[in-house]
């Protein structure tokens, strides 16, 4: 008994972890433990308001409410959906006590921890990288000082609806977002294919569902510790005009304020795909167009369609991890398993991010992945991002050799050597190059080593580090080189990004040397031989030239 009096370990589960549950989706073992907690208590005579330590407090108060009110059937009015938000109610009550109880009892160190602390938990649980954590952590803390602007916008496909347990989950990772002051705005509505006409039964019917399907989210949302507003048909979000029937729209307007005064609020807008004419007739719009034209018109960095698949099917029925747009959507489109529909869902996603920031991506995922998505830039659904083409040049004449240089200077934060173009001249590959000279790899081909070629340099601009384009331009050098290696000085903070992609290294207290494809024994003593004994390309580091906070890297150069 006297486990449970200390409020660190539960004497239900023997963990304590009940006592630190925030949206994580336990509910039955948090609500066991609380009526477990509160009985236990009563028979020896304590009150569930004193003698607690205050997180035990928390759940015994829970437990007391659970005593008058714990009733739940399967047969609840509104079935499953109505069983799963009675109990997700419970969860609620809980999660707003310990919210009253931290604000002026608790420290961060305790049972509601600060917003980094939480979101650092959150980070490790689902094991995102901490250099791309560091990237979306900077975003949001970006966007956070703009009260209107939503973090990401979020497509729910109405099968998702018809899922109790995705709904469940979507709607508490949500909450979660919701609780660290993650702005999100969501849509939702029915998908209606080009040339589709609906009877003016179709159409009511329609209405019905997507009305319904509000109150539900709404409803879960809530649920789970978020407020949530319901912006219905007739709510002026969407200026429609009629399409090819007289039941179907296309947006032509979204008006934002509406938005902005949920997000302002401390309120989730969820919106429903029914746009409205000028003339107040309402129209049926499609759902992805609707949220494609609301994140135009608000600009977040992530647009997130959760549909029940999981991502973007390939021809055999598996998940695209990433498309480039626009290299990978000529080469996509070229598939004989992708049809005119598959085209028009890729075009429309790519125009879409021609219209929002550079940094913004759009993800086809499912609802039980959607803080990964958020958090990382390698989910497990469909990554769409908006990337510079790499170009692929021999000669140094071919490139801009200035701005070459100054990409490598700031990248590394060191000098390079006054000759250094000139001694690779020779020894020179191939560059690879982006666009707009934001990253760049120099492969050259050196004598002794069998003429294995060797990573001259990798390098990223400090704009793009975090955003993913190392893994775009490792892709490349992977593709066209068989083998490669390489080195990297021990104090370098990204070698453990260059230890995952390696397949073989050696170090002494200088270097370290990698390399992947090099199996001869002879031949990688011979690479590292060299490397090693290769010259410095860099002067000493000039401090004054070169802002240490803006230097500072989250991927490799």
């Amino acid at each position: 008994m006297a486990k449970f009096l200390t409020g660190g370990v539960c004497g239900s589960c023997s963990t304590g972890r009940c006592l630190w549950l925030s949206g994580s989706g336990d509910t039955p073992r948090l609500l066991r433990c609380a009526w477990n907690f509160y009985h236990a208590s009563h028979q020896q005579g304590y009150s569930t308001r004193d003698q607690f330590s205050p997180r035990a407090a928390v759940v015994a108060a829970l437990g007391e409410k659970l005593g008058a009110l714990w009733r739940p059937q399967p047969s609840h009015r509104g079935g499953r959906i109505g069983y799963m938000l009675q109990w997700q109610q419970y969860k609620s009550d809980y999660l707003k006590m310990a919210a009253a109880a931290s604000s002026n009892r608790w420290n961060s160190g305790h049972f509601l921890p600060g917003l980094n602390q939480d979101l650092r938990r959150f980070l490790e649980e689902v094991g995102t990288d901490p250099k791309e954590a560091r990237y979306w952590l900077k975003q949001f803390q970006r966007l956070s000082s703009i009260p209107s602007k939503p973090f990401a916008v979020v497509l729910v496909d109405q099968k998702v609806f018809q899922n109790p347990e995705m709904l469940e989950a979507l709607s508490s990772n949500i909450a979660f977002l919701h609780r660290n002051d993650m702005k999100i705005l969501i849509v939702h509505g029915t998908n209606i294919p080009p040339g589709t006409t609906l009877t003016e039964k179709q159409l009511q019917e329609n209405r019905r569902q997507v009305t319904t399907d509000t109150m539900t989210m709404v409803n879960c949302l809530q649920a789970s510790g978020a407020q949530a507003h319901p912006l219905f048909s007739g709510s002026n979000v969407f200026r429609a005009e009629a399409g090819d029937s007289s039941s179907k729209g296309r947006v032509v307007h979204v008006n934002t304020e509406p938005l902005a005064w949920c997000i302002e609020s401390g309120h989730i807008p969820v919106v429903s795909s029914i746009g409205e004419t000028t003339s107040s007739q309402l129209l049926c719009v499609d759902a992805t167009e609707a949220a494609m034209e609301i994140a135009k018109a608000v600009q977040p960095i992530k647009v997130l369609l959760l549909n029940d698949k999981g991502g973007l099917l390939d021809g055999s029925n598996k998940v695209i991890k990433q498309v480039h747009v626009p290299a990978d959507i000529e080469a996509m489109s070229s598939q004989s398993w992708c049809d005119s529909d598959y085209q028009a869902q890729l075009q429309s996603v790519a125009a879409l991010l021609n219209d929002l920031p550079p940094l913004s991506s759009v993800v086809i995922t499912s609802a039980h992945t959607l803080l990964a998505e958020l958090f990382t830039h390698h989910g497990t659904g469909t990554l769409f991002k908006n990337t510079e083409r790499i170009f692929k040049v021999k000669s140094l004449e071919d490139v801009e050799q200035a701005r070459l240089i100054s990409l490598i200077t700031k990248s590394f934060s060191k000098m390079l050597r006054a000759d250094y173009l000139e001694t690779i001249a020779p020894r020179l590959h191939t560059i690879y190059i982006s666009e707009g000279y934001n990253a760049v790899a120099i492969i050259t081909k050196e004598e002794g080593v069998n003429n294995i070629p060797y990573l001259e340099k990798l390098a990223i601009s400090t704009k793009l580090q975090g955003e993913g384009t190392s893994d775009v331009l490792w892709d490349e050098l992977r593709s066209d080189f068989p083998t490669l290696f390489w080195r990297s000085k021990n104090v370098n903070k990204i070698n453990a990004w260059y230890f995952k992609r390696c397949e073989g290294s050696w170090s002494n207290h200088t270097w370290t040397v990698f390399w992947y494809g090099i199996c001869s024994p002879k031949l990688s003593y011979d690479i590292v031989d060299w490397a090693v004994n290769h010259p410095e390309t860099f002067l000493e580091p000039v401090e004054e030239e070169f802002d240490k906070k803006e230097s500072e890297v989250s991927e490799p150069w």
